[in-house]
Formats: C-alpha cells, structure tokens, sequence
C-alpha cells in the first residue's frame, strides 16, 4: 500500500471516528450544570454526576436560573465531596460572570480543591490581582499572591475558564496550574496555548472535595457559576498504548492491503 493510500486510509478512520485523538482522551469525574435545581438555596441541592453527596454550604450560594449565585463572603460557601479521591493531573472547567455589582481591589471568590487552605490551588477571581495590576482572573498553586492572573472582568460579561492543575518534574504534590480564557476547541484538545501559568510548591497531593470561597464582596456583587466539571487526564503510559494500538491498526491496513 502506498504512503498516499495509508494516509486517506487513517484520513477516512478518523471521520468515521475509528481513530479518536490521544490528545482528546480526557475522563470526566464530576459535572453539574445545575439545570436540575429550581431557584432558590443551593444547600442540599444533589444532581449532577461523579459526587458523593448534595451540595452543603451558606445562604449566600443559591441557585438562579440554572446556575450557582454567590452574594456574599466566608471560606465554605459551596462545598461537595466527589465520589472518588483525584490524585493526578485535572483539568477544571467552568463559566464565570459578574451578573451585578461592581469590583474593588482584592474581591475575591475562587473555587478551591481539598480545603479552604491558602497552601492549596485556586482557580477564580482576585480583582486587581489583590494589588498592583488591573487584571482579576487567576490561578495558584498556593499561597495569598495572585499568581498566574489575567482580563479585567467586565459586568455581564460570561468567560469560559479552564484550568490544568499538574505535578510536574516528579513532584508527589501539584506545583504548576496552567489557566485559559475562553478556550478554543484545539486548546482544549491539546492542553496548549494556556494564557497565564503559575508554579510552586502547594500543599496538596490528593484531593476528594471541593468549594467555593469569597471574600471582600460587597452587598450587591452578584457572581455566577455555571457548567461546572472535573476532568482527569490520561498518564502518559496511557497515551504511549494507544499510539501502539493505532500503530497495530497501520500495520493490519498495509498487510491487507498487498
């Protein structure tokens, strides 16, 4: 079989969906879009997939229009345990809009993983970085500092986040979170392109719950959350089987083919 007629071979696998890219072999372990949920106290509310339980947390996270509602200030605002423990590298995704209110310096809310602990990851909004930029949007591996930050947040406007949280260079905890704004569909295939990243050491090797914090909030500033998911990413060994299977694919067309 020709180089040509291999290459339309795979080409025609591919549409067909046969061949599916390494690269897009990502594994959802937990999602809500809150779609299920009427209005009102977002405690108690339990759909979704991946979770070990309802939703627990204060007042002031709510349920409107299909989406999570933040209006006010404490480290356990939404919490949820997931049915099971994650201790390899994740993706976090979800949609972010300041639906009232306007911004001060160091408004903060930010979704955490394992604790409330400023020595593990967070992934949300910090307003003028807490200080010394205009940019609100962010990730960290730990810590008080902004870390990786970027976009002023306009009112009204939705951004769609997404956050890689690695270990990397051996590491037996997370020490590098990669953020995108709006991801394109190649970023999130590839894991590429990230628009602001941040390293260092956090306190987090494993992690089974999760939750949203806010601070600074003023009576009025209203945040909403939506499409919520967590996604774990393939070991490499993973994606190296997969490359040999499709290798033994190739190989099987060529033999049939002479």
């Amino acid at each position: 079989m020709t180089t040509m007629r291999l290459q339309q071979a795979f080409s025609a696998l591919a549409l067909s969906g046969v061949l599916a890219a390494p690269a897009m072999a990502e594994v959802v372990l937990a999602s809500d879009n809150f779609n299920s949920y009427g209005n009102g106290a977002l405690a108690g509310a339990n759909s979704g997939t991946g979770w070990a339980g309802a939703w627990t947390g204060s007042a002031a996270a709510s349920v409107n229009n299909q989406a999570l509602a933040i209006s006010g200030n404490g480290n356990t605002l939404a919490t949820r345990l997931l049915s099971q423990t994650i201790n390899s590298n994740v993706i976090i995704r979800f949609d972010f809009t300041l639906s009232a209110g306007s911004l001060q310096d160091n408004d903060f809310l930010a979704l955490w993983l394992g604790s409330e602990s400023s020595n593990n990851p967070n992934i949300g909004l910090k307003a003028n970085c807490g200080g010394g930029c205009t940019n609100d949007l962010f990730v960290r591996t730990s810590g008080s500092d902004a870390g990786g930050n970027m976009q002023d947040v306009v009112l009204g406007t939705t951004y769609s986040l997404m956050g890689y949280l690695q270990k990397t260079a051996g590491a037996t905890t997370y020490n590098r979170f990669d953020l995108w704004l709006n991801p394109t569909a190649q970023e999130i295939n590839t894991l590429t392109g990230f628009d602001v990243s941040d390293t260092g050491v956090s306190g987090l090797s494993a992690f089974n719950r999760i939750g949203f914090r806010g601070a600074n909030l003023d009576a009025g500033d209203v945040i909403r959350i939506d499409n919520l998911r967590i996604s774990q990413v393939p070991e490499p060994g993973t994606l190296a089987l997969l490359g040999l299977a499709l290798s033994g694919v190739a190989l099987s067309i060529r033999r049939r083919q002479r």
